[in-house]
């Protein structure tokens, strides 16, 4: 049952295990908000469809999915908060080599690719994506912003960097949710204060993302969310 006194936080992300960790923790820290997940099942900034230009218009769309699902007036959302996956697609062109491989792999110095160019094509257009969402602050009149983590949410949480299957993401987004759900402000300290957490203001976030070799290494901004609840 939809509390219509409650003001609806709307996150943004890519597949159900992002909302298996992270809703029963973000549902008690933001307990007097109305929590919702709207789950693309995909990459949206890898999306062939997406486009810079028609990247906001896309989300737009999906935040009137769920606002129609549910009944929301527009001012019944307080905000959007988008989660991505960097991927590391700020590299420079040279560091994705090819190798015969299935599927593309990362290391902190290199992306390995059995058709590199392809996956130059991606970053330069998810890279670009990106830059345009960091830089929007609204998606039409309701507040907006994005958080990362690099390479993935599981790189992040878990110092995991190969390719995992579905059953170890449930494994690890059920044993995480568990941990978390009697613990929300460690949840906070473990965002806020890791070797992953990024240092500044969202914007310097963004900029030190973008700069070298950082979006294959282990990074995330998500804590931002939390001071700016607090603030």
């Amino acid at each position: 049952m939809i509390s219509k006194s409650k003001k609806v936080l709307i996150f943004i992300a890519e597949g159900p295990t992002d909302e298996d960790t992270l809703s029963p923790v973000l549902k008690k820290i933001f307990h007097n908000e109305e929590v919702r997940f709207h789950i693309v099942h995909g990459d949206m900034t890898s999306n062939w469809a997406v486009s810079v230009n028609n990247a906001m218009k896309t989300v737009y769309q999906h935040v009137e999915t769920e606002r129609q699902r549910y009944g929301y007036q527009k001012n019944d959302i307080l905000k959007v908060i988008h989660l991505v996956d960097i991927d590391g697609v700020f590299i420079p062109p040279d560091k994705v080599t090819h190798q015969k491989v299935r599927d593309i792999q990362y290391y902190d110095d290199r992306v390995e690719a059995s058709n590199p160019q392809r996956v130059q094509e991606r970053n330069e257009r998810k890279s670009s994506i990106l830059n345009r969402l960091s830089e929007t602050g609204k998606v039409g009149t309701i507040p907006y912003q994005v958080y990362y983590f690099s390479r993935n949410l599981e790189h992040v949480f878990h110092d995991r960097t190969g390719n995992l299957t579905d059953e170890e993401k449930v494994t690890f987004a059920d044993t995480f949710a568990e941990h978390y759900l009697t613990n929300p402000s460690e949840f906070i300290s473990f965002l806020s204060d890791s070797d992953f957490t990024v240092p500044g203001d969202y914007n310097d976030t963004w900029e030190f993302i973008r700069q070298g070799l950082n979006s294959l290494h282990r990074h995330s901004n998500f804590h931002l969310l939390f001071q700016a609840k607090e603030s």
